[in-house]
């Protein structure tokens, strides 16, 4: 199904300013799609804490800070990764009273399971496009997020983050 939010040609911003509104539109646009391809995966969100941990082994409360989670929920999730034989703990070797998340061999091969479904989808989604407009898009791409990852916000005042109410 094609998304009305959509841009085209002609319909292009005018100014800098809606440009970057525009980009703000599409990548809301882009979180949304996304949630809805990640509702439909049959992988339990679980999963997504393989990819961080296959990247170093670490404690609980380091992996629910690194992916932005309630440590509850990372616990919970965590069990689910023990009990499917994807995860297990082992000795911290900085300090033997606590352990650290290491995914197993099960849990590389899941990994690669699902780096492969992804790619899958993706060569999908961009099989109609020319190889150098995908070229471009990875590094663009890629640019984008870096810049986004490094630039800091400015700060916002509570009374800034409130959302006026009418009177009724």
């Amino acid at each position: 199904m094609a998304d009305s939010s959509a841009i085209a040609p002609e319909q292009a911003p005018a100014t800098p300013d809606d440009t970057v509104t525009e980009l703000g539109r599409q990548l809301a646009r882009f979180g949304r799609a996304m949630v809805r391809y990640k509702a439909q995966q049959a992988a339990s969100a679980a999963y997504g804490l393989l990819f961080p941990l296959a990247e170093r082994p670490q404690r609980a409360g380091a992996l629910a800070e690194a992916v932005h989670a309630d440590p509850s929920t990372v616990s919970r999730q965590i069990a689910q990764l023990v009990d499917r034989g994807l995860v297990e703990r082992q000795p911290d070797p900085a300090d033997g009273r606590a352990c650290v998340l290491v995914p197993t061999e099960a849990g590389h091969e899941t990994m690669a399971t699902l780096r492969r479904r992804r790619d899958e989808h993706l060569a999908a989604v961009l099989q109609h496009w020319p190889a150098e407009d995908v070229h471009e898009l990875v590094e663009l791409l890629s640019r984008f997020i870096t810049d986004f990852e490094t630039a800091r916000p400015p700060a916002v005042r509570p009374e800034e983050t409130e959302i006026p109410t009418q009177p009724r």
